[in-house]
C-alpha cells in the first residue's frame, strides 16, 4: 500500500474544523487576571520522499524504509521478516517452462508409454535388420511433428492388437495429426537431408499402422505408392538418405543374406496350386491394363514358388514397385472402393505374399506379429461387402482364412 500525505487526507480539518487562534482562547470573567497563553497550533508531522521500493512491513507500518538488503534497519530491529515486493512477485509468477520442440504440441505421460514402445518393438521391421536406422530416425522426432505423431500412432496400433488394451481412439488421433502435418509440409520443397528422411519415414510408419488397420486394405495400397513417390521426388538424395539400404537392390542382397540356403519348393505346394486355380478364375473378371497386369504378377509369384520361396517374395516386392509406376488415374481406379476385381485379386496377392514370406522371411518373422491377423482380417471384411454374384471368387481366400482360424482359434478374438 502506497504512504499517503495527512495533508491530503484531511483536507477538511485542515481548513474549515480547527479553531481559529481568537476562539481558542478561554473568556474570564476576571478582567483582571493574568492573559492566557494562546494555544499553539500542531505542527503537521514533516512528510518523507515516499519509497515505492521499501519493504512490505515498512509499507504496511506507513513508515520510511532504509531499503538495506536483504534486511532493512526497522524489520531488524523488531524482529520481522523482511521482503520486498519484487522477491514476493518473483516467487508468485513463475518462470515460463522451456519448451521441449519448437511447436506448441502437448503429449502425456501415455505418450510417453508409446514413445519407448515404439523404440523397442513397434518400429517398422523394415528396412530388414533396420533397428539402427529407426534408431537415427527417432532422434529426428523432436524437430518434425509429422514424425512424431506416427510413432505414436503406429506404437498405439501396435499395442491394441498386441494386448487387451484399447488405444485405438489415440492412435487415430495421431494418425490424423501426422497425415494433416506431413500434407502441409509436402507443399513444400524438402530443405535438407534430416527433413527428407523424416518425411520418407513418416509415410513408412503410416504405412505400416495401415497394415494393422482390420479395414486397412486399399489404404495401405495408397501408402505404398505413396512411398514410392516421396522417396523419387520429395526428398533430396536416396542414396544419401538414412535409408539408402532400403532400394530394390539393398532389399534383395538382404532377403537373400536372410536365405544362404534358399528354401526348396515343395513345403506349401498345395496352397499355391489352390491359388493358382483361384487367381486364374479372375481373369474375365479385368476391365483396366492394371487389374490385367496385376493378375499377371501374381501369377508370376505363384509361378516362381516351383523354384523356391525366397525367389517369389523377391517377385512380391517388385509387385509393390508397380503402384508408383502407373498414372495417378490408373491408380485411383484400382484403389476405388467399388473396384471388387482389383479387391479380389489384392486378396489373392495378400494371403500369397504371407506365405512366401513365412519362409523367406523366416528368421526375421517374429518382428511381423500381426501380419496374419491382418490380412485375414482384409478378407473377412472384403466378403461382407462383396456382391452375391463375385462371392464364389472369393472361395479360395475365405477357406484359407477359416482353416487359419481353426489352427489358432484366439484369432476369432481378434478379427471381431
Amino acid at each position: 500500500m502506497m504512504e499517503t500525505n495527512p495533508q491530503l487526507l484531511y483536507p477538511l480539518l485542515q481548513a474549515s474544523s480547527l479553531p481559529s487562534p481568537a476562539s481558542s482562547v478561554p473568556t474570564s470573567s476576571s478582567e483582571d487576571g493574568p492573559p492566557a497563553r494562546p494555544r499553539r497550533r500542531p505542527i503537521p508531522r514533516k512528510g518523507h520522499t515516499k519509497s515505492r521500493r521499501g519493504c512490505l512491513n515498512c509499507k504496511r507500518r506507513k513508515v520510511k524504509c532504509p531499503e538495506t538488503l536483504p534486511c532493512c534497519g526497522p524489520c531488524e530491529r523488531l524482529g520481522l521478516a523482511c521482503e520486498y515486493l519484487e522477491n514476493v512477485e518473483a516467487a508468485v509468477v513463475p518462470a515460463p517452462a522451456q519448451a521441449l520442440q519448437a511447436t506448441p504440441t502437448q503429449f502425456t505421460m501415455e505418450d510417453l508409454r508409446f514413445f519407448q514402445h515404439f523404440l523397442f518393438h513397434a518400429y517398422p521391421p523394415l528396412p530388414l535388420k533396420g533397428d539402427s536406422v529407426w534408431q537415427e530416425v527417432a532422434a529426428l522426432s523432436h524437430s518434425f511433428d509429422y514424425l512424431i505423431h506416427a510413432m505414436l500412432g503406429l506404437s498405439a496400433s501396435h499395442l491394441s492388437l498386441g494386448s487387451s488394451a484399447n488405444y485405438k481412439p489415440q492412435a487415430l488421433a495421431h494418425r490424423v495429426s501426422a497425415i494433416g502435418s506431413l500434407n502441409a509440409a509436402l507443399s513444400k520443397p524438402c530443405s535438407s537431408k534430416a527433413e527428407g528422411d523424416a518425411r520418407f519415414a513418416t509415410i513408412m510408419v503410416l504405412t505400416f499402422q495401415a497394415s494393422y488397420m482390420p479395414e486397412g486394405m486399399l489404404e495401405f495400397l495408397a501408402l505404398i505408392r505413396g512411398c514410392i513417390v516421396v522417396s523419387n521426388t520429395a526428398m533430396p538424395c536416396f542414396t544419401e538418405s538414412a535409408f539408402q539400404c532400403f532400394s530394390p537392390e539393398g532389399h534383395e542382397q538382404s532377403v537373400y543374406e536372410l536365405n544362404p540356403d534358399a528354401p526348396e519348393y515343395g513345403a506349401n505346394s498345395d496352397v499355391f496350386a489352390a491359388a493358382t486355380v483361384s487367381a486364374r478364375a479372375l481373369g474375365p473378371l479385368c476391365r483396366s491394363v492394371l487389374e490385367v497386369r496385376y493378375l499377371g504378377v501374381l501369377e508370376g509369384i505363384l509361378k516362381a514358388t516351383q523354384r523356391s520361396d525366397v525367389d517369389a517374395f523377391l517377385q512380391v516386392s517388385a509387385a509393390y514397385r508397380i503402384l508408383g509406376e502407373v498414372s495417378s488415374w490408373e491408380f485411383g481406379l484400382f484403389i476405388d472402393a467399388s473396384n471388387y476385381t482389383a479387391q479380389l485379386i489384392m486378396a489373392h496377392f495378400f494371403i500369397v505374399e504371407y506365405v512366401v514370406g513365412l519362409a523367406a522371411l523366416k528368421p526375421v518373422m517374429d518382428a511381423y506379429p500381426f501380419r496374419k491377423i491382418v490380412v485375414l482380417s482384409w478378407v473377412w471384411h472384403l466378403e461382407k461387402k462383396l456382391p452375391v454374384e463375385l462371392k464364389p471368387y472369393l472361395k479360395w481366400p475365405l477357406e484359407f482364412a477359416r482353416s487359419a482360424v481353426m489352427e489358432q482359434p484366439r484369432l476369432v478374438e481378434l478379427l471381431d
